[in-house]
Order: C-alpha cells, then structure tokens, then sequence
C-alpha cells in the first residue's frame, strides 16, 4: 500500500520510491509531499505517502490528486 516515503535525513527530506529508490532530495517536508503529489497525477490515484521527521516517528499522509475539470 506504501510504495512513498518521505524521510528527514542529514537536514533534507527525501522522496524515496520503494521499487525505484531515491527519487529528490528537498529542503523542506512540503516540497518533498508536493513532488510526491506529482506522482499522484501521473496515476491518477491517491498516494499513501509515509512520513519520518527527524526524531525517527511515522505519521501517514495521502496525497490526492487534482481533479481535472
């Protein structure tokens, strides 16, 4: 169900693809969600999206895409 992660790492927030690995590195949390979000457009589904701030705890988020009018 989680194929995204968003990761706090060395002062940067990656965006990480389970099956294709890294895909950004961003300088902030909502950059990395709005690339992740950018996904969600490509599928046209939403994204579960995994989020680890810099203290190690998980929270989840899912990313809708936009609707097309």
């Amino acid at each position: 169900m989680f194929d995204l992660s968003v990761v706090a790492a060395r002062g940067r927030w990656l965006l990480v693809d389970e099956a294709e690995g890294e895909i950004g590195a961003f300088l902030t949390r909502e950059e990395a969600l709005e690339a992740a979000g950018a996904c969600a457009v490509l599928d046209r589904e939403p994204r579960h999206v995994l989020i680890q701030d810099d203290i190690g705890e998980w929270a989840e988020e899912v990313i809708e895409p936009p609707r097309l009018h």
